[in-house]
């Protein structure tokens, strides 16, 4: 799924620390976490319907007809096992009708299934609730155009970066946030926007509650997460004013539900992080060397040294030379989410073991506020589970290039809008973001809001346009996600952003550190390219439900989506 979008050659070591992920077996037990569970449907059903009324066309109207009657043939939660197969028809179709609902209509509902969130009382109100309004970009069109242009290997512009200032004035739309602001001092006096995004993208905005269902036309109620203790306020659907369908692309936090990596998952205790446990995951994570790493995971064992052989990777730079020089110049950003820790002493031990130069070090990077260090050995010893995939990101980019600044962007809340404003918006902020953003992280596409994925997109764009490669890794749980270990429903679904068009989406294999052929990393694979335990993973992937074939993937495939 590598894309044309994407500057690899400027930087090819960051798609070989993804590598590591593809033929790791011995210590990538989580490389990236498909943190939903359960069937996904459409809209909620029995509130929709009334709330579509006001939609302005007939077609509309008989579109979200169309969906309603099939979640009425497949309804959540179901346990009729005839039943079991037609709730991703309905996801698809709601992928399919994505774009038309949401972005000219305004109108969006929340997934039937919320993940653990059960809906309590209706909102009294009074209470204070904050809102995202993404804001379009002054010509997505063109933005496009002048991306591909720059990232097209055979246009005479290819690789000719704009500066911050450039790509600004390329999609600040001043009008729309014009209209925005107005609109909300007209019909929600009592709105304090809290913050506005350097070229405008996004709009947060606290409001009491009975405003927000006013303008929006729903009503917000309380949901509770029994697992985590946790309360949230959020709403069936909205409906976006008319006035406001030109200008904004969505909302945020009004059907968007926080995911938490779950507590407890079949055969494992994720509470546990003791060597002692006879749990698979953890003895499969946790060693006190390389030598007994090796001992345990055989030829099959994947390190530097073999990833430097297997892809043809140059040999590491001499410290002072004019090359490490160069690359002390660039600079990579390690993604982090849900509570996950990496360990200082480990990430020393590592480079020890393997002859990596320790000149450089990891700055600590934050995302909604001060102080996610989020790094701490006491931490890591005590839980394990928490520290396995921070510590393997953060430890084989430093091994690909030891030279290269790299930052550690933690972010507390597993939802889209701390990735997509906490975390993405703020690096397009800065006048030079980082060369290369790697992601081992994702949710299944369709419980991602139109507004999320409307604002990636625009958000990646203008990352690519100043020369930054974003690597995402494609999933753990196959072509079906996790979605497919419940009894609810079955079906393909791709991960997001893995789905983007302007990320490089790599998936996991096997075989090459044992000398055999290159396969499909599969947990049931049992062929000569696995030379010892099953891998722990099956890689994902698949066709998005929500974006459009790429240019550059016409001819490749006969589907009409990326």
């Amino acid at each position: 799924q590598a894309t044309l979008a994407q500057d690899l050659a400027l930087f090819s070591v960051s798609e070989s620390f993804f590598s590591t992920t593809q033929v790791e077996e011995a210590a990538v037990a989580n490389s990236m976490f498909c943190l939903l569970v359960g069937c996904v449907l459409a809209v909620d059903v029995g509130f929709a319907w009334s709330v579509a009324t006001p939609l302005e066309t007939s077609e509309d109207a008989r579109e979200l007809g169309e969906v309603l009657e099939a979640v009425d043939e497949c309804r959540a939660g179901s346990s009729d096992s005839g039943q079991q197969s037609c709730g991703f028809s309905v996801v698809q179709l709601r992928g399919q009708r994505r774009s038309h609902l949401g972005t000219e209509s305004g109108y969006e509902a929340a997934p039937a299934h919320k993940v653990g969130w059960m809906q309590s009382e209706r909102c009294a109100g009074t209470e204070l609730h904050e809102l995202a309004f993404v804001v379009c970009p002054k010509s997505l069109a063109q933005l496009q155009e002048v991306a591909l242009d720059r990232t097209n290997p055979c246009s005479p512009n290819y690789r000719k970066w704009l500066s911050r200032t450039e790509v600004s004035d390329l999609t600040r739309n001043e009008q729309g946030l014009l209209e925005l602001r107005a609109h909300l001092r007209a019909h929600a006096p009592e709105a304090a926007i809290l913050h506005a995004s350097r070229d405008g993208d996004l709009l947060r905005v606290r409001a009491p509650v009975a405003t927000w269902e006013s303008l929006l036309s729903t009503e917000f109620f309380v949901y509770k997460h029994e697992e985590h203790n946790s309360t949230i306020l959020r709403s069936h659907s909205y409906l976006l004013p008319g006035a406001l369908k030109e200008h904004v692309s969505g909302v945020l936090q009004a059907i968007n539900f926080e995911q938490f990596l779950p507590k407890t998952m079949p055969g494992i205790d994720l509470n546990t992080g003791s060597r002692d446990t006879q749990q698979p995951l953890f003895s499969a994570m946790s060693w006190d060397n390389f030598t007994e790493l090796q001992a345990s995971k055989g030829p099959s064992l994947v390190s530097p040294t073999k990833l430097h052989k297997i892809y043809n990777m140059p040999a590491v730079a001499e410290r002072g030379s004019d090359l490490a020089k160069m690359q002390a110049k660039t600079s990579q950003v390690v993604f982090g989410t849900i509570n996950e820790h990496w360990s200082p002493s480990d990430r020393t031990r590592f480079e020890e073991a393997f002859g990596i130069p320790q000149d450089n070090y990891v700055k600590q990077l934050s995302g909604q506020t001060e102080g996610f260090s989020m790094s701490g050995d006491a931490f890591c010893r005590q839980n394990s589970s928490h520290c396995g995939e921070a510590n393997l990101d953060v430890q084989y980019m430093m091994a690909m290039s030891p030279w290269t600044q790299i930052g550690y962007w933690y972010v507390p809340h597993g939802r889209p809008v701390s990735f997509v404003d906490d975390f993405m918006a703020q690096l397009v902020d800065e006048d030079h973001p980082p060369q290369v953003i790697s992601i081992s992280y994702g949710m299944p596409e369709s419980q991602v809001p139109s507004a999320a994925l409307d604002l990636f997109e625009c958000l990646a764009m203008k990352l690519t346009l100043q020369g930054t490669t974003i690597v995402v890794a494609s999933g753990d749980d196959g072509a079906a996600c996790r979605l497919a270990s419940t009894s609810e429903c079955s079906g393909l679904q791709v991960l997001w952003p893995s789905s983007s068009h302007w990320v490089t989406s790599v998936g996991a294999t096997v075989g090459p550190a044992s000398g055999q052929p290159e396969v499909v990393c599969q947990s049931n694979y049992t062929g000569p390219s696995t030379d010892g335990p099953a891998p722990l993973i099956t890689s994902g992937g698949g066709y998005s439900q929500a974006l459009t074939k790429p240019a550059w993937q016409e001819g490749i495939h006969n589907e009409s989506s990326r």
